[in-house]
């Protein structure tokens, strides 16, 4: 796709985030849409130029969209919508062996499923659902990507993909949700900079837009309308992203971001571009100056707290010291199978009165799976570790794979995107057909 298409596609997502947020009623139809328009795609093509992946792009940058305006038929939509079309994807293009690990992962996570049953007393289909539904997507994406070959041509569109919805979403958040200094708070997350619905799951969606808009610059052509048309779309995103005054999300995309660059560097690509980055930091630095000054210096009081770590016993229960101390405890007594999945917030209940569902699915999965929980989480972090080893010319796969697991230890398994950019990082990209055969 040229870049004029594509900034033609994102003229007509700018002006879907203004139709949404002006007739809210549209993004019913939106949803509708994006499931009709994906299958026909995909079963027109059948699936030879890898349509599933753009499609499942496309629904994992909307997701949080279509929760935060209702445009959703359920809470899960999203995620349910890519499970289809990964099956779909299994179809048309054949299941995948055996001896995929991903399968052996997808199966480390039944017995403790099987345990909450006897734990679990009232809707517990509903707690297992919320609790393990992510971690199924994250194996089924995962067995869909592993060891799947790319260009480097495909892996950029299937990122402009997931930048596209991201862009309504932001221009929905402007035109719905104006600047006004009564609504901000220093002292916690922004729900109403945040469209009245979750800070950390739009906060990370935007940090990883900005981080997308930024690669976009990065690959323009220097000093272009083009170049300076994706300046703007980095800042409004990563303006929108601060408001939202949820922290792990924006820290996740900008840690990518200096990846990224270092990763660019010790390659040797494009080095020549030192006055852009320093373009863009100072871009960088003045929105957050902005932002700052809007909030009466909420902003950088809300981020100095990054760094102020309270161990008082008033502290460590509640919050997430608390939530990270039971894991920890749940693992401890119950280190085989865990607990199983959904009990450890009824333990929280219990010990803490609290009801909170666990924000890190590292502690997630040795708590409420066990030492066969810990093994995930080897096989999680081992398999895109060996395919950088014989891939190392990929440059996205650093970035993307840390995006991920700082997302999963702030957010768990909420949202897909953290979840398909992991599944990317399994994937091998070759810069061209040559290379390829």
């Amino acid at each position: 796709m040229s870049q004029r298409n594509q900034v033609y596609l994102i003229l007509l997502h700018i002006g879907l985030g203004v139709l949404i947020a002006k007739l809210p009623f549209f993004s019913k139809f939106y949803a509708i849409l994006i499931f009709l328009a994906g299958l026909y795609v995909v079963v027109k093509n059948k699936n030879r130029n890898n349509e599933i992946l753009y499609v499942i792009a496309y629904i994992a940058g909307s997701e949080v969209l279509l929760r935060t305006t209702n445009g959703g038929f359920f809470y899960e939509y999203g995620k349910y919508l890519m499970l289809f079309f990964t099956f779909l994807g299994f179809l048309l293009s054949g299941l995948p062996k055996i001896k995929n690990p991903y399968w052996f992962f997808l199966f480390l996570l039944l017995p403790s499923i099987f345990i909450s049953f006897h734990f679990l007393e009232n809707d517990y289909r509903r707690k297992i659902s919320f609790e393990i539904l992510g971690p199924i997507c994250l194996g089924f994406l995962s067995v869909y990507n592993y060891n799947k070959s790319l260009f480097l041509k495909e892996i950029k569109l299937i990122l402009s993909s997931i930048g596209f919805p991201l862009v309504t979403t932001c221009f929905y958040l402007i035109i719905n949700y104006t600047y006004n200094l009564d609504k901000v708070n220093m002292y916690g997350s922004n729900f109403y900079y945040s469209g009245n619905f979750a800070p950390n799951q739009l906060a990370t969606v935007l940090g990883f837009g900005f981080f997308i808009y930024f690669l976009k610059v990065f690959q323009a052509k220097k000093y272009s309308m083009v170049f300076y048309f994706y300046l703007l779309l980095f800042c409004l995103i990563f303006y929108r992203g601060l408001l939202t005054f949820s922290r792990g999300g924006i820290v996740s995309g900008i840690i990518a971001i200096f990846c990224f660059i270092l990763i660019v560097h010790l390659s040797k690509l494009n080095t020549s571009r030192v006055k852009e980055y320093i373009l863009i930091f100072i871009l960088f630095l003045s929105v957050i100056t902005i932002v700052d000054y809007q909030t009466k210096n909420s902003l950088s009081s809300r981020y100095t707290n990054i760094t102020k770590f309270d161990f008082s016993e008033k502290k460590l229960k509640k919050g997430r010291y608390m939530l990270v101390s039971s894991d920890v405890n749940n693992f401890i007594e119950n280190p085989v199978f865990g607990v199983g999945v959904g009990v450890g917030q009824e333990i929280r209940k219990a010990n803490y009165n609290n009801n909170i569902n666990t924000h890190s699915e590292v502690t997630r999965l040795v708590s409420e799976h066990g030492l066969l929980g810990l093994t995930c989480f080897f096989i999680l972090i081992i398999f895109p570790i060996i395919n950088f080893k014989h891939n190392i010319g990929n440059i996205y796969l650093i970035p993307l794979f840390v995006f991920w697991f700082l997302s999963i230890n702030h957010s768990a398994t909420r949202i897909i995107l953290p979840l398909f950019l992991y599944s990317l990082t399994l994937i091998k990209i070759y810069p061209n057909q040559e290379e390829r055969n």
